[in-house]
């Protein structure tokens, strides 16, 4: 089996796993908000905390996984650590009275094992697929990733119907465990230095004189950075509290599980989709083009009440929005050298993404904590989505980050 075809077999088997769990807290909230003395406020604070440490402990590991060149292992570590937190989420139903504490230590060991994947398994295929390719390669490790937050979601409702609460969540923490030694086995081939020359020389035509350095790239970075972090208090600020709102507006945690179910299923196709065209027509386009869609079509779908119309819209909404990862860190692979680029994809997705989708579940949290009901802090998070499409023109193309660069090399 070639080395791409197992990159993108295995790493997509990852994102698949990651993802899955990625939604586990947000359709637990649903469960959660049932037991006495458990406040709408109180879990979206948890959903802070998960989403913060992950955040802010991605760029660290990105530096180490450019450092260490153990890719396989450390991706192995981030599942098994999400593992144990989903067994803690199942615990907390059983011990009541330490419910908070139990749910607090699971959202850190959550956020902790979120921190992994994105920023490494971009950089596998990056290395493997080279600059060019890799768009459309994790295009379609995204829609796995997507399959991941359909499947899951839906997965964990049904078996919390059919068996328990406890016992339904330990069915997913069996699948997670099993996932993170696959990947272990499937991934040990990958080594950095089998591929570092051939994507840092061959692919960038510089000049041998003198090797790039990180801050030549550090404004198109920081730009790139900010508008995400703007989109995801958006993105994620909204998406967290989804299922509930749906449960509010349906009245029913199947009917919930079905509309995330089939929306997420469009990123399935949206992800490669996307990724295709960051490919023909530059990272930059096909930003501005997820976003507007995203946002005029979270918008409508706030203004229906239908099953066919909630499910509908949203899921042209997660066609376009849920297509980061092959959209900004194809982008990425297409422009940064390969010797920064998991503090790159860290920089971008784990702070960008993920700090700044915290600050979004935080902002409504507040909201929903002054008593603003959730509908109307849906509306207001519109703001974020409006704002990030403004800031686009700021954000330098491909062609221009490449000259600049090459007049500091």
């Amino acid at each position: 089996m070639k080395d791409t075809t197992r990159s993108l077999i295995f790493t997509s088997l990852g994102h698949f796993t990651n993802d899955g769990n990625f939604l586990l807290f947000p359709t637990l909230i649903a469960y959660y908000r049932l037991i006495p003395g458990v406040s709408l406020p109180l879990l979206g604070t948890m959903a802070v905390i998960y989403n913060l440490i992950s955040g802010f402990l991605g760029s660290p590991i990105g530096k180490m996984a450019d450092k260490i060149n153990h890719d396989g292992l450390l991706i192995f570590a981030g599942i098994f650590i999400e593992a144990s937190s989903v067994m803690l989420f199942g615990l907390s139903f059983i011990f009541i009275k330490y419910i908070d504490y139990t749910i607090l230590i699971a959202s850190v060991m959550l956020g902790v094992g979120q921190a992994f994947y994105h920023p490494i398994g971009a950089s596998i295929l990056a290395f493997t697929y080279g600059k060019e390719r890799s768009p459309v390669a994790m295009g379609y490790n995204g829609s796995f990733g997507s399959l991941g937050r359909s499947l899951i979601p839906i997965m964990l409702v049904y078996s919390i119907d059919f068996f328990g609460n406890v016992k339904g969540i330990y069915i997913i923490v069996v699948y997670t465990l099993a996932s993170a030694f696959i990947i272990l086995g499937g991934l040990s081939f990958f080594s950095r230095k089998k591929y570092s020359t051939r994507n840092v020389n061959s692919t960038e035509g510089r000049k041998a004189e003198k090797k790039p350095e990180f801050r030549d790239y550090s404004r198109f970075l920081y730009i790139l950075t900010l508008i995400v972090f703007v989109r995801s208090m958006f993105l994620m600020g909204t998406v967290t509290f989804v299922p509930d709102y749906l449960d509010n507006v349906l009245h029913s945690t199947i009917l919930m599980g079905y509309v995330t179910f089939i929306s997420f299923l469009s990123a399935v196709i949206g992800q490669p989709y996307f990724g295709s065209m960051v490919r023909k027509h530059g990272g930059k386009f096909t930003i501005a083009i997820t976003t507007i869609i995203s946002t005029v079509f979270f918008g409508l779908f706030l203004l229906v009440r239908s099953f066919d119309m909630l499910t509908l819209l949203y899921m042209i909404y997660v066609f376009a929005a849920f297509s980061g990862f092959p959209v900004l860190l194809g982008f990425v692979a297409q422009v940064i050298p390969s010797e920064f680029s998991t503090q790159s994809n860290a920089l971008i997705w784990s702070f960008g993404n993920i700090v700044g989708g915290s600050a979004g579940i935080a902002l409504v949290t507040f909201l929903l904590y002054i008593h603003v009901t959730l509908y109307n802090t849906m509306v207001y998070m519109l703001i974020f989505a409006v704002l990030s499409a403004v800031l686009l023109p700021l954000l330098p193309s491909r062609t221009s980050v490449k000259s600049e660069s090459n007049k500091n090399v």
